[in-house]
Order: structure tokens, then sequence, then C-alpha cells
């Protein structure tokens, strides 16, 4: 062969076999008149498609004779040259461009006139090009069903249309957010299509982790026993990014099972260690059972916080991934928040200035980094304590419309009264959400525990009843989740004289909210209640000692009195109405907790 032509034409096949590959059929001769030789197709502008087009022409019922390969020698000498495949993988490709279809082995067969066995004599040629990514494992129809064949891969036919090698995806990525897209993008598109078609997937799993070995969640997918491990873990990483704290959250093992193409004795036994959690991907912490209202449901699998917060630090579900992140119950838009004026003592004042520097949108990052940096904690716990009334929650509800973030309010009483015995997961699903949140967010909003007394005290040590377990599996669950927390959590109580230690430990900033003194409360007579001269609201703070919340209870009693009557709030009114507002407070029975 000289450049590229073949010069000699009477050429043998053994030469031929030696540039373009082996050809294991056996290749009678057609029968030539004596001294008549085959000639080679000649072109002097030979294109990809021309080549594939002049094989494709003499393929049917060629049996790939010898004068297949010797009509068509120039056009595969073409194609090895620009694809770098062998004779017999171009004839594969050929037939596959012109059929259009996954092809089985008994169709390709039917097409060059031999049988299905002799087909399967070529499958390492057509595994080459499944593993250069060529060619997929696809399920070929056929009249009786569907069984295993090939299909091109997605953009063969239109680089062989624009006369250029194709170049397969590239399966390297820079970052963790890049490679979990195209992660679930393609395990998703494998799950909704037939059976037979997604038998590649294993093996694009293998390839696409081994190309990304030196991000985190690779290096720990290849510390997995087998493929399968990994297969199912990335099958769970694709289900945290398409359907994270959503109710679609989890992959059961049937979908695992269809998605992935897995079966035999070795999925059966990958079935019965993940039902029982003695998997390997159970004993790394990187997946666990799902739960619904407390239930572990043995059949259905999610990703664990470990797997998602720190494995996957580096990724965030948004909405560009296809995810619509539910709002979670009870959070507030900060636009929503009606301004309000607060008054506080000297001191509690100087603390609430203090934490709403800290909480605003500029200082927060700053103050989280440096503190990432020291190798402590990032979390904003803060304890609200004292009396009922003295503005704790409307504290915090205030500096979330300061500081621009939404507030998300648990109503820890409720809570416990709500989901005794189911109170766990409950909890847990909080913090799990409020996580959500702060991925999705723009600024970190604000969980506000309201009314956490019952949750604070001192842990219980001689256990008995199954209240005091669940009280101690709660503080345990809280005392994790501020440990492990990156956004703002602000807890209200009316006392913490019973407050356990590790709690106290805890909590960054503890601001007391006493009773507001005798100028502080004439202030705030002033505000609610406009009409009073300064006098008069002097006198009233001088007679009543009362908190801010009853000031505000006292003013809008006086309200609706005149809506009824069209009596304007007076000092006398508001005097009778604090005598009957301090006389409820005084017979009330004590609240919080006892020594």
């Amino acid at each position: 062969m000289k450049n590229g032509h073949y010069d000699d034409f009477d050429i043998e096949l053994d030469d031929f076999i030696d540039d373009f590959g082996k050809v294991d059929t056996p290749s009678p001769i057609t029968k030539q008149k004596k001294g008549k030789k085959i000639q080679p197709i000649h072109s002097d502008k030979w294109t990809i498609v021309e080549a594939f087009n002049t094989i494709n022409e003499h393929l049917p019922k060629s049996k790939l004779s010898k004068e297949l390969f010797i009509l068509c020698a120039e056009a595969y000498s073409f194609l090895a040259k620009e694809l770098g495949f062998n004779a017999i993988q171009c004839t594969f490709i050929a037939m596959l461009v012109e059929f259009g279809k996954p092809m089985s082995f008994r169709m390709f067969g039917k097409t060059l006139g031999l049988s299905r066995l002799s087909m399967m004599v070529h499958t390492n040629d057509l595994e080459d090009l499944f593993k250069k990514r060529w060619l997929l494992h696809k399920g070929a129809c056929e009249q009786d069903g569907m069984y295993e064949g090939y299909g091109l891969a997605y953009g063969v036919v239109t680089a062989i249309r624009e006369n250029r090698t194709f170049v397969p995806e590239d399966l390297k990525f820079n970052d963790t957010q890049e490679f979990v897209e195209v992660l679930a993008a393609k395990l998703t598109n494998t799950c909704d299509n037939n059976r037979l078609e997604s038998s590649d997937t294993n093996e694009w799993i293998k390839d696409f982790v081994i190309a990304n070995k030196e991000l985190p969640v690779c290096k720990t997918a290849l510390t997995l026993s087998d493929s399968t491990s990994i297969s199912i873990l990335m099958l769970i990483i694709a289900d945290y990014c398409l359907n994270n704290e959503t109710e679609n959250e989890g992959i059961d093992l049937h979908m695992a099972q269809m998605g992935l193409q897995i079966g035999g004795r070795d999925f059966y036994r990958h079935i019965i260690d993940m039902r029982s959690g003695r998997h390997e991907l159970f004993v790394k912490g990187l997946i666990e059972h799902k739960c619904d209202d407390g239930i572990a449901d043995t059949e259905t699998y999610v990703a664990t916080a470990h797997l998602k917060r720190e494995i996957l630090a580096d990724f965030t579900p948004t909405k560009a991934t296809g995810v619509e992140q539910p709002r979670m119950n009870g959070l507030k838009s900060y636009k929503d928040i009606t301004p309000k004026s607060l008054y506080y003592n000297k001191e509690e004042e100087k603390q609430v200035l203090r934490l709403s520097d800290i909480l605003s949108k500029d200082q927060l990052p700053l103050v989280q980094k440096r503190l990432d940096e020291q190798g402590m904690r990032t979390g904003i716990c803060v304890l609200m304590y004292g009396e009922p009334g003295t503005g704790k929650t409307a504290t915090a509800y205030e500096l979330a419309r300061q500081t621009n973030r939404d507030i998300i309010q648990v109503q820890v009483t409720d809570f416990m009264d709500k989901y005794v015995g189911e109170s766990e997961s409950k909890l847990k699903a909080i913090f799990r959400n409020y996580r959500n949140c702060c991925k999705n967010s723009e600024s970190k909003p604000i969980l506000l525990l309201n009314e956490g007394d019952a949750i604070l005290s001192k842990r219980t040590s001689n256990i008995e009843r199954s209240v005091d377990k669940m009280s101690n599996a709660l503080q345990n669950i809280l005392l994790e989740e501020m440990e492990n927390l990156d956004g703002i959590m602000i807890v209200t109580t009316n006392m913490i004289v019973n407050l356990d230690s590790a709690f106290e430990r805890r909590f960054i900033y503890k601001i007391q909210f006493n009773k507001p003194g005798k100028d502080v409360k004439a202030r705030i007579w002033k505000s609610m209640a406009e009409e009073l001269t300064e006098d008069e609201c002097v006198e009233l703070a001088d007679m009543f000692d009362i908190s801010g919340g009853e000031i505000e209870n006292i003013t809008r009693k006086a309200t609706m009195e005149y809506v009824l009557t069209g009596e304007k709030p007076n000092v006398e009114m508001l005097k009778n109405f604090a005598k009957e507002e301090k006389l409820k407070t005084s017979t009330r029975p004590a609240i919080g907790f006892n020594k």
C-alpha cells in the first residue's frame, strides 16, 4: 500500500489484515473470470461520509468476504487513518449508521448474510468501541422481543455527517458541583430508559469516578470494595442532587436494580447487607435507611448528613439542577415582618445592638470565616432568657428584619406536646430542612426555637419513664446539631435556673431580658399610646411593675374599647386596665425551671 492507495490490486487478504485488523470470519471469494482482478474503489478526495457509504453499498450479504475488503480497501484505509479503527470496527459502525437504530448480533448477521454466532466472534472489537465510548450497550428491538445489542453514542452520527472525528464527552471535571450535576443528569436518563438500554451505566460510572479521582467524593468511592457499591453510592448521590429534603428523596432497591441493571447472587448479597445495615456504605457512614415519622424504611436509602455536609461539602443542590426546594414550615420572609419599635434597658440594648452588627450581611461571613480559620465552631447560637413579655421573640423577629434574613419559628412546647414518641425524628427533620434552607438562601435564615424551657433543662441520669428517655434523646440531638451548626439559631426561654451546663457552653451569646426600668417603661407607654402626655407616661411607669408585653396588651384593650364605645384612650382608662392586668399576672403560677 502506498500513500493510502492499493496500487497492486491483486492483494492478498493476509496483507490487508496486517493493515486493518484480524478478520476471523471465513471469507468466500467471489468467482472471477480467469485473469480478471478485483480492483479497489478509488477516490481522489475521500471523506468520512463517502468512505462509510462506500462500505455500506457492498455490505449486504457480503459475508465479510475477501472481495468486500479488497473493493473497499481505500475506504477502510482512509477510515483507519482518520478514526484509528480496524476494518471490522468500521464495518459495524457503517451498519449502525445506516440502520439508524440499535442492532443485535442477529441483526448484524442478517445484514451480512451470516449467523448470529459468527457475529459474536467479533465481540472484542465491539467492546473496544464501547470502551472508547463510540458505542453503547442498547436493547435492540426484534419481532419477538428485545435483545442485547449495540447502538451509537449520542453525537456520533452528527460527527460523521460533518466529516469530523467523533470526540466522546470529557469525563474530567474541576469541581464537585459539576461532577454531581452531570452524574444526576446521566443517571436520570438511564432510569427513565428501558432496562436493556442502561446496561452500560456501571461501566460509565466506573470511568467517571476514576476520571475524577482527585475529588473527595470519588476518593471515597474508590475505597469501596466493588463496582456495585460504587454504583449504588453514585445513584444515591444523584438522588440527593435531584430530590434533597423532599418527599421523593430516597432510592429503593428495585429502582437501583433496574437503573443499574444489577442482578444475580452479587446483588442479592448487597440487598441482605443493606437491609440489615451491615453494608459497607452503612459502615462508612455514607447512606442510611430513610425514616418516615421515626420509622426506618429498610427498602429505601438516602445520603447521610456526613456524606452531604463533609464529603459533598462543595456541592449545593440548587434550582439549576432541577430541584425546587420547598419552603420550610414556619418560615417567614424578612420582607413580611412589620417594623416594631423595641425599647431595652441599657445592658440589654448594648448586647442586642452588638448581635445585630454580627448578623449583618457584611459582617457574618467575615466572622464565620475567621472562626473557621481558627478551628472553631462557625454557628451562631443565641440564648434569650427572661420573664414572659420582655421582648425575646419580638427581638428575634426584629433582628431578622434588620439583617434581611428570613426567620423560621419552631414552637418547642407545641412540638413536644404533639409529637411525643416521634419528636426525635421531627427534631432531626427541622435541622435537616434548616440546613437545606441555608444552602439555598442568599443569606442564612434564623432558626428560632421559641419557648425552649422543656428541652434545655438538665438531663436525667436515672431514666425510668419513656418521657425521660425521649427528653434526653432530644437534648442529645440538639447538642449535636448545635455543635455542627453553620447558621444562626436563637432559643428563647423564660428561666435558666435548671439549664444544662452542656447547653450553656454552646450558646455563644446569652442575653437576659429583664422587666423594663421606669424610663424604658415610660417610652413604651408613649410609643403605644401617643395621646398620653410625657408626665402621664411617667406616672403609669411609676405605678405599675409590668413588662413591655403587658403594656402592649393594655393598649390593645384600650384600642378595642375605642372601637366599641368611641371613647378615646386616656390615662384613667389605662390605669384601670393595668390594674386588671396586674391582678391577672400576680395570680399566675410560676413558669420555668425549678431548682
